[in-house]
Formats: structure tokens, sequence, C-alpha cells
């Protein structure tokens, strides 16, 4: 059964110099690499591009009818840890920004702590919206509803895929309470989908050309597939589809290596790299479109999960960052940032094993050895 078929069924940083000619072709690549989306998108009449304007039921991961799945398989146990992450947040202060910045910022720097606050926003976000979903309790739907409103309401997306990161999150939680929501701020919502979409689409970018290929792009395609399907527009869908293909095909090699892992030699990198596609393959899927599987991938993505297995297993240790070619790198080890020197903890790849352990199976013993984080494994149950 294909991965659409199955999920329809369910219903379911970061500069681096480019070196060589090799790396300089990769570059021009991943530079037009979304030309092509939008051409499509362009050449669609307008009336095409806005029929999904008017279509109702439209989410970003989770319908009405997954959400009510979800609430059937979470374990009591899960819903425990759920409840009691989001009985912390409840009298926690909102933090609304109209710029929030932290990439290329080691903590303490400028106001990149008070950014950190308002990005928890977005994932207390979610926080909430599972509680709610799970329990019926109206403090955690009100929480959701207070957080949508106030970054909805004047957030304007800066189009930095690192600071803007964790910005699904704030709309996966959209997902479980929108038909509570006023029409005002649903429609303030699908237009913030509408400009991340087509912001993160096209030619206006954020970093050095290296982006075009990394992580960076990665969390673009991400975020342009998250306001797409939140807007409706169908163009606007299709257009990310052939952002991700696009891009699945110039940052994952043969061997399923990722361009992040030549550049940083990390596999925090791998992971920070294959996530957040993951998670645009997963919003594919929950639409009934199956990008992961999809031929003209060519099975990069599996090939890349394969690439990490015995790391994330465990049989082959790995001593992070120390081929980086990227300065800010060593700035943060300098600094004893967690993670950026030592042995790479295989634990930080449990998120995006249980993600693709739900459209591919063969990564399921993974994902049951990693154990992730509890609103993972929630989201994607």
């Amino acid at each position: 059964m294909n991965v659409a078929r199955r999920m329809r069924t369910e219903q379911v940083e970061a500069d681096g110099a480019l070196r060589t000619p090799s790396a300089r072709r990769r570059q021009l690549l991943g530079g037009v690499a979304m030309i092509p989306a939008m051409l499509m998108m362009a050449a669609l009449p307008r009336a095409v591009r806005a029929q999904g304007d008017g279509v109702k039921g439209r989410f970003v991961l989770s319908s009405a009818t997954r959400a009510t799945q979800i609430r059937q398989r979470v374990s009591s146990d899960l819903a425990r840890k759920l409840q009691s992450a989001a009985d912390a947040g409840l009298a926690r202060e909102l933090h609304p920004r109209a710029v929030v910045h932290t990439q290329g910022l080691l903590p303490h720097e400028q106001d990149r702590d008070a950014s950190v606050l308002s990005q928890e926003d977005w994932r207390q976000t979610l926080i909430q919206a599972l509680a709610w979903c799970i329990t019926g309790n109206q403090a955690y739907e009100a929480k959701v509803a207070a957080y949508i409103d106030v970054w909805v309401a004047g957030y304007l997306p800066s189009f930095n895929p690192i600071d803007e990161a964790d910005l699904v999150d704030l709309l996966f939680g959209f997902d479980f309470v929108q038909e509570r929501l006023s029409p005002s701020t649903v429609d303030k919502a699908r237009q913030l989908g509408r400009q991340m979409a087509t912001g993160y689409l096209g030619t206006r970018r954020v970093g050095d050309p290296s982006t075009g290929l990394n992580n960076w792009q990665s969390h673009r395609v991400k975020l342009a597939t998250a306001g797409a399907y939140l807007s409706g527009d169908p163009a606007l869908v299709a257009a990310a589809r052939e952002g991700f293909l696009a891009h699945v095909s110039g940052n994952i090699g043969t061997d399923g290596r990722t361009y992040d892992f030549n550049q940083r030699d990390a596999m925090h990198y791998v992971v920070y790299d294959l996530e957040p596609l993951m998670m645009a393959a997963s919003m594919a899927a929950a639409h009934g479109d199956d990008w992961y599987g999809m031929a003209s991938s060519q099975g990069g993505l599996a090939a890349a999960l394969r690439w990490l297995k015995p790391y994330a297993a465990g049989d082959n240790p790995h001593e992070e960052f120390v081929h980086s070619t990227v300065r800010f790198d060593a700035r943060r080890a300098a600094a004893h940032v967690e993670g950026y020197s030592g042995l790479w903890q295989r634990k930080e790849a449990s998120n995006l094993y249980w993600i693709a352990s739900r459209l591919d199976p063969q990564f399921t013993p993974m994902a049951n050895a990693l154990n992730a984080q509890p609103v993972v494994r929630a989201l994607f149950a």
C-alpha cells in the first residue's frame, strides 16, 4: 500500500563558502531549484490559483477526522505527559514580537533570549492544542486561541527559515481549534499562510548561496508547504511540491549523504536537514499526496535515512563538527554550546525516525528504539 493511500485510510545555518567547482555548480542548481515551481504557479489562470479560497476544512496537517484518531490512539501514559506539559504552560505569558531573530547568535547575544521566548509561544500553541484535542479541557483551547489571535494579528514573516523554523508549530496547533476561532482570526491565519508560501517559494533569499542546498532550504520547503496547505491554494501546493522534489534531488547524494553532512561534518545537521522534509512529506500525505515515495524523488529521503541509521543505532559513533567549513560552528564550540563538540547523541534523531516511520514502516524499529518526544508521538500518532 503506497504512502498516500495508507495516509488516506488513516486520515490521516550558517554561513559556508562553496570552495570547489562542483560545489559552485550545485550552488547554481540550488539557486534555480524553485524556478520551475514558480513558473508553473504563474502560468495558471488567476481563477485556478484562487479556487482554494472558498474551500472549507482546509488544514496544515490534521483534519478534524485525523484529530479524532489522534485522540483515540494516544495512550493514557502519553496523554498524562502531554497534560503535564500543557498545565505547566497555562499560566505562561505571551511574548509576541514583530521580529524574531536567533540565527547566527550565541546565547545572550543581542536580543536572542527575547526571541527564544517568542519562539516558545509557537511550540506552546501546539502543546496546548494537543492537550485540548485529547482531553477537551477548555482551558487548553483558550490558551491556543490566545496565542493564535496575537500572532496572526500582527506578525509578518521575515523569511529567515532558521528564525522561523518552529513557526509551523503555531500552524499545526491552528488545525485543532480553527473551527472554534472567529472568522476574522481564521482569515488572518490563512493570509499568513499565503504570505509564507509565496515568500518562501519566491526569489527572495535570506542567507548565503549555500543555503539553497542545505538545511535552510529544507526549512523553506517545510514552511512553504505548511503555508500553501493553510491557504488552500492548489497552485501554491503544486509549487511547494516542485520545490520539495527539486531540493531532495539537489540535497541528497546517490549514497544518501546530505549536503549538510559534507558542509558541517555533523549528524546534528543531517537530522536538522531531513526532519523538515519529512514534515513536508507528512503534510502532503495527510492530504492524500505521496511526496515521500514519488518516483521523481528517486527514493532520496529513504536513502538518507538509511545512511543515518547506523549512527542513530549507536553502531557508528561520530565526533561532531571536526571538519565543518562553517565558522559559526567553531564559535559555538568555543562558547561551549551543548552539542557543538564531542560525540553525537543519537537521541537527536528520535523525532525524525518517528515521523519517518509513519510514512515508511522500515523505520519503525528505529523509531521505537529511540522514543520520540511526547508532542511528536502524539501529533504523528
